[in-house]
């Protein structure tokens, strides 16, 4: 069960690498233990994901002119949370079959760690974006330009985040971060087929 107090720690944390600054990861609990236990990061992210879904939905509607009554709720929603759950799980994975070979062996709880407890942090501008869309206080355009511009802040973050955790070189946090994206893209591209 993860703390109130954790949930700070972490935050702060995350937010000391946001500003590139190596002394968050002593904010973590970087434990075998606190390695688990931040796979729970999942369910806060939840509520997050579900407005940005709603969002994402709405755009769906407007863009090609359904009624709500017409879009197949239950297959969007299974997709999207499909999606979400393994993304949350891949990267985990292929990096712990290929930690080893690559040499991030040392680093890789660390990563994993910061990588989910910073997922919090990284998800709040798409949050604010889908926020005020839903409200109608933005375009859709403007939600999507708002968007990319937080893809773009995010990507630089988890480059960081590879960077710090990992020790690694600028070639290798890239490759990681790509490798991130490519999974990324391959999960939607799959799960989108799949529920249609």
């Amino acid at each position: 069960m993860i703390s109130g107090q954790e949930i700070a720690r972490a935050l702060t944390g995350s937010w000391l690498l946001f500003r590139n600054r190596p002394e968050g990861l002593h904010w973590f609990d970087r434990s075998i233990e606190g390695f688990w236990r931040s796979f729970g990061v999942f369910f806060l992210l939840v509520p997050l994901f579900g407005i940005s879904g709603l969002a994402e939905r709405k755009l769906i509607l407007e863009e090609t002119e359904l009624v709500a009554e017409m879009f197949p709720d239950g297959s969007y929603w299974m997709a999207q949370l499909t999606t979400f759950g393994l993304d949350w799980i891949l990267l985990p994975v292929v990096l712990a079959l290929l930690a080893r070979p690559i040499g991030i062996s040392r680093g890789y709880v660390a990563f994993v760690i910061a990588r989910n407890w910073t997922s919090l942090l990284a998800a709040v501008p798409y949050v604010v974006a889908g926020l005020l869309y839903l409200a109608g206080i933005i375009s859709s355009g403007i939600m999507v330009l708002m968007s990319l511009c937080a893809l773009a802040v995010v990507l630089w973050y988890r480059f960081n985040i590879a960077r710090i955790t990992l020790q690694a070189s600028i070639s290798m946090a890239l490759g990681i971060i790509v490798l991130d994206t490519v999974l990324s893209l391959v999960i939607s591209e799959a799960v989108g087929r799949l529920w249609n």
